[in-house]
C-alpha cells in the first residue's frame, strides 16, 4: 500500500489538511528542534505539504522555502504560511543552485521517493558545505498502519510492503551512502494519527487513495472493515499507529 500520487495529493489536499497535517505537527516540531536553526539561515522544507514544517521554521530573520509537487497542497500552504516562499517541484530534482540552503527539513517525505539514497544525495547537493539536514520518516514497520490493518489490506487485495519502512540503522546508512556525515537517529514509536470519529476516518481514507476505481459499496465495506480493525478510544476516536524516526546529519565541509 502506498499513499497517492502527486496529482492525488493535490486533489485531496483539504482532506490531508483536516486529518494527516494535524497529526504531523508534533513530528514537524521535533524535526525543526533537532535542526538547531540559527538566525538568518536559509531553510528548505521539502515535501512541505500544507506548510507545517515551513511555518515552524520561521523567525529570527530566516528565509524559509517550502517545496512540494502538489499544487493543491501549496495553495493551502501559501494561505496558511504567507511569510514563507513556496516552490512547486519534484523533491528529487530541486530547482535550486548547489549549496544554496543552510538547512534542509523533511517531515515524513523521504519514503515517497523510489530511490532514497539518490534523493538524499540531491538534498545534499542543494545544502551548503557544513549545512545540516533534519528529517523524519514513519515506522518502523511494527508500528506502521499495516501492523494493525495488514489483514484487511490482504482481504481486499491491497498491495502493501511491510518491509518498506526502514529502521534507524538503515535510515542512517542511506544518509551516509548519499554523502552525509555525522548521522544521528532517534525514534518515537508512539506517534499516531488521531481521527475523531467515522467521518474523520473516511476523510483520511480519501487521502490514502487505496483505489480510484472501486464501486462505492466496496469502498464503504473496506472503510467499515478498516475501522473495525483500528484501535479505538472510549470516545469513539481512532488512533492509527504511524511512528516517527528521526535523522540529523551534516554536509561535509
Amino acid at each position: 500500500m502506498t499513499f497517492g500520487s502527486t496529482s492525488a495529493f493535490s486533489r485531496t489536499a483539504s482532506d490531508y489538511a483536516a486529518t494527516v497535517a494535524p497529526a504531523l505537527v508534533p513530528v514537524a516540531a521535533a524535526v525543526v528542534r533537532r535542526a538547531n536553526l540559527r538566525p538568518g539561515e536559509t531553510v528548505l522544507d521539502v515535501g512541505t505539504g500544507t506548510g507545517t514544517g515551513a511555518r515552524l521554521a520561521l523567525g529570527e530573520g530566516r528565509r524559509v522555502i517550502g517545496l512540494d509537487g502538489a499544487e493543491g497542497m501549496l495553495e493551502i500552504a501559501r494561505n496558511e504560511v504567507p511569510e514563507a516562499e513556496f516552490i512547486e517541484a519534484d523533491f528529487t530534482m530541486i530547482p535550486l543552485e548547489d549549496g544554496s540552503v543552510d538547512v534542509l527539513l523533511a517531515v515524513h517525505a523521504l519514503l515517497f521517493a523510489a530511490d532514497r539514497v539518490a534523493t538524499l544525495a540531491e538534498w545534499l547537493r542543494v545544502t551548503a558545505p557544513g549545512g545540516r539536514i533534519s528529517l523524519s520518516v514513519p515506522g518502523p514497520g511494527n508500528v506502521a498502519p499495516s501492523a494493525v490493518l495488514g489483514s484487511v489490506y490482504d482481504r481486499y487485495g491491497i498491495d502493501w510492503k511491510p518491509s518498506d519502512y526502514p529502521d534507524t540503522v538503515e535510515l542512517a546508512g542511506w544518509a551516509r551512502a548519499a554523502g552525509w556525515t555525522d548521522a544521528a537517529t532517534d525514534a518515537d514509536p508512539t506517534t499516531g494519527i488521531q481521527l475523531d470519529g467515522e467521518d474523520a476516518f473516511r476523510t483520511w481514507l480519501r487521502v490514502a487513495r487505496f483505489s480510484t476505481d472501486w464501486p462505492p459499496e466496496r469502498i464503504d465495506a473496506f472503510a467499515r472493515d478498516l475501522m473495525a480493525a483500528s484501535p479505538r478510544g472510549a470516545d469513539g476516536s481512532f488512533r492509527l499507529p504511524f511512528g516517527a524516526q528521526y535523522l540529523t546529519a551534516r554536509r561535509p565541509l
